[in-house]
């Protein structure tokens, strides 16, 4: 059975990581029009709702729950809140700073971590393999986006992220007072049983860490800028 830093697991990182590697060199390459670009995104997130959909349909079909199709998880929400904005909206929209990060975050965690990955005794259960592919989708988009100037790190941004957050609560809220969920968003259960890991806990270590990542690309980006000013000045 597969298990969380197994062999399935390892493989799959790896095997990810070299795809993904393919993938961007081979994007940053042909996308080189702002069109393309913009292309390129809507191309990515269309893969991501298609993952997501693939996911919630294969937990429906397993459960025979259809009542609860909608993702009740942030990674699961994340996926397809960003799916949807890279399929319609314009590059840096304050939406993507409310959600991208959610999912970057999200993704990295359940990818290292993935506690799923044992529901069967393989790695391709429809569960489990979907599960990893959106999540992984949902990063590789996190990526291509900011490589491409779909999305523009910014610690000036920083309060799109709680105001992010607010939203996603009320869509759990949403989920179980409406639809009947048993849980959503981590409203009622931490992330891990037995652990404080509730949505408080998470929601404090969420920002905190949203602001150190911004604060040093923000510091990096400025350097890198002004060395470049410097080199230009001296030519």
């Amino acid at each position: 059975m597969p298990h969380v830093f197994g062999i399935e697991h390892a493989l799959y990182i790896l095997v990810s990581l070299i795809v993904g590697v393919v993938m961007y060199k081979t994007i940053v390459r042909v996308a080189s029009t702002d069109a393309k670009k913009v292309r390129a995104i809507r191309i990515i997130g269309g893969v991501l709702l298609a993952a997501i959909i693939w996911n919630r349909l294969s937990i429906a079909i397993t459960r025979d729950n259809f009542e609860s199709l909608l993702p009740g998880t942030f990674c699961g929400a994340s996926s397809l809140f960003l799916s949807l904005g890279a399929l319609l909206l314009r590059k840096n929209s304050p939406y993507f700073h409310c959600v991208a990060f959610v999912g970057l975050y999200g993704g990295l965690t359940t990818l290292i971590y993935p506690d799923f990955i044992g529901q069967s005794d393989s790695v391709f259960y429809q569960m489990t393999i979907s599960g990893l592919v959106h999540h992984t989708v949902m990063v590789f988009l996190f990526v291509m986006m900011v490589r491409l100037g779909f999305l523009v790190p910014d610690l000036k941004k920083w309060i799109y992220f709680p105001t992010g957050l607010a939203f996603y609560m009320v869509y759990g809220l949403f989920l179980i007072t409406k639809l009947g969920y048993g849980d959503a968003m981590l409203i009622h259960e931490p992330i891990l049983e037995g652990t404080p890991l509730d949505w408080l806990v998470m929601g404090v270590i969420a920002l905190s860490l949203h602001g150190g990542f911004l604060g040093v690309w923000t510091t990096l980006k400025g350097r890198a800028s002004q060395r470049q000013q410097t080199i230009s000045s001296a030519q």
